[in-house]
């Protein structure tokens, strides 16, 4: 399969854009779109989240590999746009399954932008604890804000650098309207 007939695998951290631009990129190129998350969600009958707090990594981790298996097996002769879950790059056996299908594409916004996304929607629990935040962060037992900063801190260093290394194309994106990213990833993908 060339490059040009490869199915597109957009990557990247949490709340980047990527299955809104995925969908976008869909409906652009008039391709079917599969949101790995969505697709997991769907398996186990559960939201991710609850996934991964209740079973914990190796079984979400498992469960990724299945949606993308899946996905893949049951499209093996079109091409698609695949939108993946923000900790994938972490999952080697679900990007073997991916790799021969598709370009692997790292939608890249700022690390502080990117932090900011998450941060800004987390808020102490008047009870103790935090809402809105990943469970990955908790899984670290954060006491404060200031923990969870940092933990989202180095996760996200950690992950850019992973993404940077797997990726046949990096597209920089900004802290800018989902119109004006958009068409830096059309321009980038043409």
């Amino acid at each position: 399969m060339s490059e040009f007939n490869k199915s597109i695998v957009i990557m990247g951290c949490k709340h980047c854009g990527k299955t809104t631009h995925g969908k976008a990129l869909a409906l652009q190129k008039n391709l079917p779109f599969f949101d790995t998350d969505e697709v997991m969600q769907t398996m186990n009958g559960m939201p991710v989240r609850n996934l991964y707090l209740t079973r914990g990594v190796s079984a979400f981790m498992r469960a990724e590999e299945e949606a993308c298996k899946k996905i893949i097996n049951e499209n093996s002769d079109r091409q698609l746009i695949i939108s993946t879950g923000g900790g994938i790059c972490d999952n080697a056996p679900a990007l073997n399954i991916l790799r021969p299908a598709g370009l692997f594409v790292f939608l890249e916004l700022d690390i502080e932008y990117s932090i900011q996304r998450v941060y800004s929607k987390i808020k102490p629990n008047p009870l103790g604890g935090f809402q809105n935040c990943p469970a990955y962060v908790m899984k670290e037992d954060p006491k404060s804000m200031n923990d969870i900063y940092a933990i989202l801190k180095k996760r996200y260093e950690e992950r850019f650098e992973t993404y940077r290394n797997i990726a046949d194309t990096i597209i920089r994106i900004r802290n800018a309207s989902v119109e004006d990213n958009f068409k830096i990833i059309s321009e980038a993908l043409r």
